[in-house]
């Protein structure tokens, strides 16, 4: 275990020792049901503030960072709860000095809405991540088109003798695919898939250009009509 980790772990075992010995010091004429309650309640807000020390906001092998994402839901809500806990304890053992019943009913509901909250926080991260992973799906098709024109330009290099209007048409598909949006449409997948493997096609075709020439144009055609069909298609 790292030194962190242990000092973290101390400082939260000490801050909670202070607690139980503060609440026992100065606990006036409190029963020691109440007392407990009180020390339970307090006990939860500071391990509230304190578990972030422990377990970093940002995980960095986490990618779609789903815990940054949805730290906006879980902070409303734990300082919702810590407001109203810190509230109804003041209240309920000054003011009114209600019996444990009633202050157990009212630290129960209200540690009720916090686990709401929490829950509330949880789907909103595993929305998070939902929505990261279909736009990364969104994107592959696209990545995959970039990839087949990056090495089929890689070929370009080593053959020889290469027409410049087929030079150009390749340059053209490479700075037209940048204008293609990530879509979660099933056609617009298959578009893709579709135009990457006639460019693979055209990667074999071209050591031999001159024998592969019109397979090569027709293919080249094949590419145009594609990416025509897929701009036009939108998500669903």
């Amino acid at each position: 275990m790292k030194l962190k980790n242990i000092l973290s772990w101390f400082a939260l075992l000490f801050g909670e020792a202070l607690i139980i010995s503060a609440f026992i010091l100065f606990r006036g004429d409190l029963t020691d049901n109440i007392l407990i309650l009180n020390i339970i309640v307090t006990t939860i807000i500071y391990c509230l503030f304190f578990i972030d020390i422990l377990i970093p906001w940002v995980n960095f092998s986490d990618k779609s960072q789903r815990k940054v994402g949805s730290l906006g839901v879980r902070w409303f809500f734990t300082w919702l709860y810590v407001i109203l806990a810190i509230s109804a304890m003041v209240i309920c053992n000054t003011t009114f000095d209600l019996i444990f019943s009633t202050q157990l009913i009212i630290h129960g509901a209200l540690f009720f809405l916090l686990l709401l909250g929490l829950i509330a926080a949880i789907q909103t991260s595993d929305k998070i991540k939902e929505v990261f992973i279909q736009e990364n799906a969104n994107r592959n098709g696209i990545v995959e088109m970039r990839e087949a024109i990056k090495q089929l330009k890689d070929k370009m290099i080593d053959a020889s003798e290469l027409p410049e209007y087929f030079i150009s048409r390749i340059n053209t598909f490479e700075d037209n695919i940048r204008f293609i949006s990530p879509t979660n449409n099933e056609v617009a997948y298959e578009l893709e898939h579709l135009f990457s493997n006639t460019i693979n096609d055209i990667s074999y075709a071209i050591s031999n250009y001159s024998m592969n020439e019109k397979a090569i144009e027709s293919n080249l055609k094949k590419c145009e009509r594609i990416y025509q069909k897929r701009k036009q298609t939108q998500s669903n």
